[in-house]
Formats: structure tokens, C-alpha cells, sequence
């Protein structure tokens, strides 16, 4: 019975223990990889970031040479603050930040050279260097920014800097005493010599490493950077994420790919981050992590059929297998039925097989259900009974994704809500959104139903074509003002909302 053994896995890739057993890796780490301009890999909440970057830790030989090193850095638990004291005066939001994660970076960059061995003298004195700081050569990400960092605040360098070759590394001490960081928040002169014992090792670590980074490539990711992402740190976090790129943009640019970083990032996130040429960026140096029907289907199979081997039982040939009905009602296949009802990420789709499972399960358990359970497929009448559940999901998932950076999604998901149809105009959320107390100018409502289109929360239709376009299935379509837009099929059951019978072809 298929019922007993078949899974999904974890909507959280951090939370699941088999991920590694089977993930589906949909190319975009291996294009990032080969393409020495790419250091951002950008994808919307749930489209996978942290299993690309948790597979890439688990198997970096699978796209690195030999000779490559690699170190993965999940800032989980990060001690943000420490950035605070690490901002450069005088400099615009997008570069205060950049000299303090070029420190990090280089010193993970020297470490990671230690580790595999390295014997040049340069690198073997940058690594003492780190080793009078933290107390040893090879300190953990944690430690870097910790404590030992603040003691930099009361060191004095030679003028002319420290000699790598060794000449002048026996009279460098990091032994400050004890200091602690709210004695360099209150101490502005302390700030100052902090941020430039930071600036002058960063340019000593980079003159170490241009002369050892050559014939290999170190690739440093970062993952879970939207931890601190929260209302009360926003701006803050705004600031301190713009100089990881700035710095990542300088030392891939500096190093030509050698020496890479290589930032998993919420492409929401990136929106709205101060940096120069941002679209430029995005074109050259990012990678977005898109899904296809076809690997959606593909990451589904992987995960239920390690299910079935584990169960000893035959391995699921085709999505279609799965269900006990060909089609559904209006014809569509059943995997088209629950695609139509997502954002296309992985997340949406495992999220609404779960629900699936736990229907046919409750109703195969209830002793009052009259009605009993195909247990050998996946029941479309059991798609039909999560709908309900899976779209109030998604409705939480849309406000958790945008309100700290975009607070009017709440207005604006209760100013639908308040229409109570599917398809509405703009008259109709101008009006919803007043019912909600809000007065909103021409222009703010058009910015309104522009980040709605954007986010595939609504789609209209181009022309005189009966489809519904939204933006997680049409990529390239641009906003159009329409005289009727409809919101996503995913979101009706959620929002309460009447299906307006006149015009209700889906995409």
C-alpha cells in the first residue's frame, strides 16, 4: 500500500536528515560554478537555497577539481552586531560594510589554505598572524567575529605594516586584555582603531593570498543570510548584507574567480539592498534558482522513490503513477492541478503532497469516514481535500516572506480578502483597501497591483488570449495594467474567495 510507506521529506531543507539521499540538483550550482563573473545565487523563499547550498558542502567534489577548497559558512546564529562597530565613516550605506567582510572572507580564504596544507611562507606567516588573534590558526566563523576581534581595537601596528616574510611578526601581540563590546560601541576612538587594525590585516591577508591563490580556486558560500531579517533590524541588516556583495563584487573581480564568494540570497532581500548598478549585478554576476515543471517532477520522484527503496518496493517510473485518475475536473492532469496552485517552488509542491498523505490518512483512519481509501495511489479526491489547508499555508508563507521589508502585503492580502472574489479590477482593491482603513493616491495603487503581479499573487490576462498570466510561469512578463486581474488559483480556498464564474480560465 502505498499509502504506508510513501514521503516527501521536510518542507525545511535545514530540518531534513535525508536530504542528502535525495536532492535534485537542478543545474543552477553547477552553472554558477562555471562561470568565474557568478557569486550571487538568488531564488525566491522556498525555491531552494539552503538544499543547493547544504548539497554543495556534501558534495563539493562533484563540481570543484582536486586542487579546489571550499568553505561553507552558514550564518545561522551569526553575531550580527559586531558589523556595527566594523563600519567604515564617511562611507555610503553599500560600501560601510565592505572592508569588514573583506577581513572575514580573506582570513576564511587563508584558513581554508592552512587546512589544505599550504606551505608558502606568506600564507604560513598570515596564519601566525591569525593564530596571535584567536589563539589558533584556523579559528571558526563564530570566533572571527567574537571576542579575540574586539582586542584589535588596542593593537598598534607597524606604519609601514607587518612583514610577511617574517621580519616584523615577532613584535605583533594581539593581547590587548579583556575588552568587551559594549566598551567599543561607547568608545569612538576605540571604533576607529578597530576599524583600522581591520583595514590594514585585510590588506595584508590579500597581498598573502594574490601571490598563493593561483592554479586553484577557494570558494567561500554563505547561506542563511536573511537570519537577522526581522522589523526591529531591518535597516541595519539592509547595510550589513550590501557589503557582503560589495565585498564578494571586489574580491571576485580582484582574484578573477579564484578567490570566489558565493552568496545564497533571497531575491526579495537583494530588492532592496543600497548597491550601485544593482541591475547590472543581477545580469553579470547572479544566478537564479528557477524551477521547470519537469524538475519539480523530477525532485518529487527522487525524494518518494528513496521511500520506496527503503520499503522495498518498485521504484515510481512517472509522475502520472502516482495517482489513482488521469485527469481531474476541467481535464487537467493531477500534477498540472497542484502545479496551478503553486508559486512553482520546491517547497509548495512538497508542502501540498504532504497534505495529500495526511488526508488519505485521516480519512482511512476515521471510522465514521463512509467512504473507503485507494491506498495504492495518491487520491484525487484527497488533492482536492488539501486545498484548503495548503492555501491558508500559502497565504502565511507570502505574508512571512514580505512583511518586514514590504509591510502592506498585510493590507493588501486583506484588501483581496475583503473583495471576497477571485477576479477583481482596480476600483475593487482601491475599495477593499479603504475598508481596511487605508486611502491609497493613483500611483500607490499601481505600485500596489505591480508588487502583486511580481510575487505571482495576481496575473491578467495580454491581449485578446483567454490565459491567466502570473509571473512565477510567465518569468519574462513585465506588469501591464489590465482591466481585470485574478488572484493565483493557490490562494482562493485561503482568502475565502468566490470563484467569478465569467472569467474563470486559468492559466
Amino acid at each position: 500500500m502505498i499509502i504506508d510507506w510513501i514521503d516527501f521529506g521536510q518542507v525545511s531543507a535545514e530540518r531534513d536528515e535525508n536530504l542528502s539521499s535525495y536532492f535534485f540538483e537542478n543545474g543552477v550550482l553547477q552553472a554558477a560554478i562555471d562561470n568565474s563573473y557568478r557569486f550571487l545565487i538568488l531564488g525566491r523563499k522556498g525555491a531552494g537555497k539552503t538544499a543547493v547550498f547544504q548539497h554543495f558542502n556534501d558534495n563539493a567534489s562533484k563540481y570543484l577539481s582536486d586542487d579546489d577548497l571550499t568553505i561553507n559558512l552558514s550564518l545561522q546564529n551569526y553575531s550580527w552586531d559586531i558589523h556595527g562597530l566594523l563600519a567604515t565613516e564617511g562611507k555610503a550605506s553599500s560600501l560601510a560594510y565592505i572592508q569588514s567582510w573583506k577581513y572575514i572572507i580573506y582570513l576564511m580564504a587563508v584558513r581554508a589554505l592552512i587546512e589544505a596544507g599550504e606551505t608558502s611562507a606568506k600564507i604560513k606567516n598570515a596564519a601566525k598572524i591569525i593564530e596571535k588573534i584567536y589563539t589558533s590558526p584556523t579559528p571558526s566563523l563564530g570566533q572571527v567575529i567574537g571576542q579575540k576581534l574586539l582586542q584589535l581595537s588596542r593593537i598598534k601596528l607597524p606604519s609601514a605594516g607587518l612583514d610577511l616574510d617574517g621580519l616584523s611578526l615577532d613584535s605583533f601581540s594581539a593581547s590587548g586584555g579583556e575588552i568587551s563590546f559594549s566598551d567599543v560601541q561607547k568608545d569612538t576612538s576605540l571604533q576607529a582603531s578597530l576599524n583600522r587594525s581591520v583595514e590594514r590585516l585585510s590588506d595584508i591577508f590579500e597581498v598573502a593570498l594574490s601571490e598563493n591563490a593561483k592554479g586553484r580556486r577557494i570558494i567561500i558560500s554563505f547561506d542563511r543570510i536573511d537570519e537577522a531579517w526581522d522589523a526591529s533590524s531591518f535597516e541595519a541588516s539592509q547595510r550589513v548584507i550590501a557589503g557582503l556583495v560589495g565585498a564578494s563584487e571586489y574580491i571576485n573581480a580582484k582574484f578573477k574567480g579564484a578567490i570566489r564568494p558565493l552568496i545564497f540570497l533571497r531575491e526579495d532581500i537583494f530588492e532592496t539592498l543600497d548597491l550601485n548598478d544593482k541591475n547590472k549585478l543581477r545580469s553579470d554576476c547572479g544566478q537564479l534558482l528557477a524551477w521547470s515543471k519537469d524538475g519539480l517532477s523530477r525532485m518529487i520522484l527522487e525524494r518518494v522513490n528513496y521511500y520506496a527503496e527503503n520499503a522495498e518496493e518498485d521504484k515510481i517510473v512517472k509522475i502520472e503513477d502516482l495517482f489513482d485518475k488521469d485527469q481531474m475536473r476541467q481535464g487537467r492532469a493531477p500534477f498540472d492541478h497542484i502545479m496551478l496552485r503553486t508559486m512553482l517552488r520546491p517547497r509548495d509542491f512538497i508542502r501540498f503532497f504532504q497534505l495529500v498523505k495526511l488526508d488519505m490518512v485521516e480519512r482511512r483512519d476515521n471510522p465514521f469516514e463512509s467512504e473507503s481509501v485507494d491506498e495504492n495511489y495518491l487520491e484525487c479526491a484527497a488533492i482536492y481535500n488539501a486545498e484548503p489547508a495548503y492555501s491558508e499555508w500559502l497565504v502565511e508563507e507570502l505574508k512571512d516572506e514580505w512583511r518586514t521589508q514590504y509591510p502592506a502585503i498585510n493590507d493588501l492580502i486583506s484588501a483581496l480578502q475583503n473583495n471576497g472574489k477571485t477576479n477583481f479590477n482596480r476600483e475593487d482593491i482601491e475599495q477593499g483597501l479603504r475598508k481596511g482603513g487605508k486611502v491609497p493616491s493613483n500611483s500607490e495603487v499601481t505600485s500596489y497591483l505591480k508588487f502583486l503581479f511580481d510575487n505571482s499573487i495576481i496575473g491578467f490576462r495580454v491581449g485578446k488570449s483567454n490565459q491567466w498570466r502570473y509571473k512565477c510561469f510567465f518569468s519574462s512578463q513585465g506588469f501591464v495594467e489590465s482591466e481585470l486581474y485574478k488572484v493565483h488559483d493557490g490562494l482562493h480556498r485561503g482568502l475565502n474567495l468566490t470563484e467569478s464564474r465569467a472569467t474563470s480560465d486559468t492559466a
